[in-house]
């Protein structure tokens, strides 16, 4: 068979796979600082044209470069883009790494380093499967497309535009995201959406400069203003009170809720691990999923104001900042729940308080019916020899819409990660075994893909 070559080719060359994966992870790319981000654009944008890629950099403005590269194929008009990013998160705290953040060390079956995992292992994962048609056939089953971007790790603030402005350039008939994996029990997971997030600051200020505490018979505090504020926002049972907040909510499909009983929770072991007795609401069992992947939410994430030293300091503060996140399910848009908070703030009193939206997603999501789902799925159950588990969901958020939403084609996230990757940590790494299955995987899905009807 046609895959049993493929797959051969993969194992043959796997120590090549893991190299040029070390080059890569050694390459340090973190947009929250600005470090090394052109040279690894470069150095993505080489992998690709090395294997046959034609490629480019789509400059956004303000904003790191979008690298591009299209592989057509001869025998298929189907187009499959993967969509993939190469920042990584900062790596401090650097003293708990076992090896150095950017060694790229390989140690006890596993590749060390950040963005070992996320995203640089699925980058050369999906690379080195097209590459493995190339070598074996001269050809790819599809036409191939990748969009690796430079600002995913900071919420893909100017994704936007270069979406917008190349949609014809980036159109497609399926797309497979960035990330995924396989839980503790081996078994590939597969994502078929993202929750949207807004994320909000409310200000409030008080006095010109802070003041003694003595004066606060007199004086505003601002701080208390927003506590206040926030009352307002959510109640104790987590209902959120913004008025027309659900309005628009899209209850999850009969087919969703039949994949829930499916989809494994952990809840002891998370209970464990965050050191609780349980979760919000005891909620347990279908009824905890459920609410994970389907509820709205909103948190606060941060409060600045005043003093929080060592010791005390009687001072009343000239200002005061809270940082919130709403995570936002199908059916929901940010600039209008945002338009919602602002009237609902001033309604309750609270005129003083300024609320400044600093960064949004929507929510996205691929019918569990799509028959692009079923081409992923069935290959994962034969590579990992067992059923997948499918969320219809995922609790995260990232720019999915963009391409979901805007550009039309369904998209699925699959990956070569595992449940102690420990991404966004110290001591991330990925396992030689699971970067080798899930180039055999994403191999699977090129193939397969080329194949099938109505995908």
């Amino acid at each position: 068979m046609r895959l049993d070559e493929i797959h051969s080719h993969i194992e043959r060359y796997s120590q090549n796979f893991i190299k040029d994966l070390v080059t890569l992870v050694k390459q340090p790319s973190v947009s929250a600082k600005g470090e090394g981000i052109h040279e690894c654009a470069e150095l993505v944008e080489k992998m690709l044209r090395d294997v046959g890629f034609s490629t480019q950099q789509i400059p956004e403005k303000g904003g790191n470069p979008v690298v591009y590269g299209e592989l057509e194929s001869s025998n298929s008009k189907k187009t499959l883009l993967f969509y993939n990013h190469y920042d990584v998160q900062p790596a401090e705290p650097l003293p708990e790494w076992q090896f150095g953040a950017f060694s790229g060390e390989v140690h006890d079956g596993k590749i060390y380093g950040r963005g070992a995992s996320d995203n640089k292992g699925n980058i050369v994962s999906r690379i080195k499967a097209v590459e493995a048609f190339l070598k074996i056939f001269g050809y790819v089953p599809v036409t191939v497309k990748f969009v690796v971007e430079g600002e995913e790790e900071i919420g893909s603030p100017h994704l936007a535009s270069v979406v917008r402005q190349n949609k014809d350039l980036f159109s497609n008939d399926a797309t497979i995201w960035e990330f995924g994996g396989t839980n503790h029990e081996g078994c590939p997971e597969i994502y078929l959406g993202l929750k949207g997030v807004l994320s909000v600051e409310l200000r409030c200020k008080g006095a010109s400069r802070d003041a003694h505490s003595a004066n606060a018979p007199l004086v505003p505090n601002p701080a208390w203003r927003l506590i206040w504020a926030l009352s307002k926002l959510k109640d104790e049972e987590e209902r959120i009170l913004i008025e027309g907040f659900y309005d628009n909510v899209e209850k999850p499909s009969a087919e969703e809720l039949q994949m829930l009983s499916c989809i494994p929770l952990e809840e002891e072991k998370i209970k464990k691990t965050l050191g609780l007795r349980e979760f919000l609401g005891n909620t347990s069992g279908t009824k905890a999923k459920k609410a994970l992947l389907y509820d709205p939410t909103c948190t606060i994430n941060g409060f600045l104001t005043g003093y929080t030293g060592p010791g005390s300091k009687t001072v009343l503060p000239k200002e005061a900042m809270v940082k919130l996140d709403f995570r936002l399910v199908a059916n929901q848009r940010p600039t209008e729940i945002f338009r919602k908070l602002v009237s609902h703030v001033k309604k309750c009193g609270f005129e003083d308080v300024q609320a400044v939206q600093s960064g949004s997603t929507e929510p996205s999501k691929t019918p569990v019916t799509d028959p692009f789902v079923e081409v992923v799925a069935k290959a994962a159950a034969r590579i990992y020899e067992t059923k997948p588990v499918i969320y219809p969901t995922s609790p995260a958020s990232g720019p999915m819409h963009l391409f979901r939403n805007w550009l039309g084609s369904p998209v699925v996230s699959v990956g070569c990660s595992h449940p102690e990757a420990k991404g966004h940590a110290p001591n991330e790494n990925l396992t030689i075994d699971g970067f080798i299955k899930g180039t055999k995987l994403m191999a699977a899905i090129l193939n397969d893909f080329s194949y099938s009807e109505g995908a």
